[in-house]
């Protein structure tokens, strides 16, 4: 069969692209033949949604003229010296695009077309295409459409204007097969088709990276480090700064940042995705505030905390009881210390996954034919 994925694979974040390259080799791993399309912009979709979107500016460093301001500080020149390798890290997730998702092949028509994984379904506070129907079904170049550990990240049924809700309404009845990733995404797709939800995890949860991480040559690290993974400078308050650097002092760890900068962390470490694990699998401790640091965490790492921010409550909340780690979750930096005395259950841990990549891969087996 020839298999296409609906996806978020060219935003520049290792997440997006690891649960690309999982869920591709997976589906590949079954027979088929895969590749990307990409997510579209449609003017009347976009309409629809008129200016609606979601801010969480909090969550964010101030911009305009005052955060001009604050950022003349004593960070000033690291943030230079970031900027520069924030330009390399996007030039290496390209060549991870080419070389391992091969993200511009392309045909003109699929026999199936899978939607997923990450938070296609979050109209609500979605990238540059708004809202497009694209991603609940409307494919055009696919006869069959289903999609895999889908995500409305923010975004809740009840706030969808009536407009969208009934667009996407008619555009599930192309979807012949749901699985979802979250509850709160259960419920989203429970109230616009009265198909069957399947619960799934992420694929990074489910696919088994020991090959490449094994041959991922690391970049240069300091003897001992946390890894501080976040969005680029979302750990910005003085009073998280702080509690993270005061955490490290204590315990002789040089915090590296990896995935995007955090304006205060000097060792920002440029990688790709398969050396990012292999990082967090060597780190003393890890500090994250996103749904696939907490993955990579749960597969690689015996120590680390999750905080769980507004914007992604939704599903971080429900990934760390779905997985077993709900010990890891802080609802402040200043619980560091306690949580850093928890170490990962791996075997307990190990032992679900393996049961849930059984469903996944009857799932992925039944739904492609």
């Amino acid at each position: 069969m020839k298999v296409c994925i609906l996806s978020m694979q060219r935003v520049g974040n290792m997440g997006s692209l690891l649960q690309s390259y999982a869920l591709k080799t997976t589906i590949e791993r079954l027979g088929h033949q895969v590749e990307f399309i990409d997510i579209e912009k449609r003017e009347d979709d976009y309409k629809l949604l008129d200016d609606y979107k979601q801010k969480y500016d909090k969550e964010k460093e101030t911009t305009g003229l005052i955060g001009k301001i604050k950022k003349t500080d004593r960070y000033t020149l690291n943030r230079l010296r970031i900027k520069k390798k924030s330009i390399d890290q996007e030039n290496v997730f390209e060549q991870f695009r080419q070389k391992e998702l091969f993200i511009d092949r392309r045909s003109s028509k699929y026999n199936v077309c899978v939607i997923g994984s990450d938070e296609v379904f979050n109209c609500l506070n979605s990238g540059a295409w708004g809202f497009t129907s694209q991603l609940f079904g409307n494919v055009s170049n696919a006869d069959k459409v289903i999609t895999y550990a889908a995500s409305c990240g923010a975004t809740k049924y009840q706030e969808l204007p009536q407009s969208v809700a009934d667009k996407i309404r008619s555009s599930f009845d192309r979807v012949s097969a749901f699985s979802v990733r979250d509850n709160n995404t259960h419920r989203f797709v429970e109230n616009l088709t009265s198909k069957t939800v399947v619960d799934s995890l992420d694929p990074v949860l489910i696919y088994n990276f020991d090959k490449e991480v094994e041959a991922a040559i690391l970049p240069e690290l300091p003897a001992h480090y946390c890894v501080v993974y976040s969005y680029y400078n979302r750990i910005h308050t003085k009073v998280e700064i702080e509690a993270i650097e005061n955490f490290c002092n204590k315990h002789n760890l040089t915090p590296v940042a990896i995935g995007a900068p955090q304006f205060w962390v000097k060792n920002y470490v440029v990688c790709d995705p398969f050396q990012c694990l292999k990082i967090f699998q060597n780190a003393d401790f890890v500090v994250t505030d996103t749904f696939h640091g907490t993955i990579f965490s749960a597969k690689y790492s015996r120590r680390f905390a999750v905080l769980a921010r507004k914007s992604n409550k939704n599903k971080l909340l429900d990934l760390v009881k779905r997985i077993g780690v709900e010990e890891h979750l802080m609802t402040r930096m200043g619980e560091l210390e306690q949580v850093y005395a928890r170490e990962h259950d791996k075997i307990t841990f190990k032992n679900l996954i393996e049961q849930e990549k059984c469903k996944t891969i009857k799932y992925l087996k039944t739904s492609i034919k």
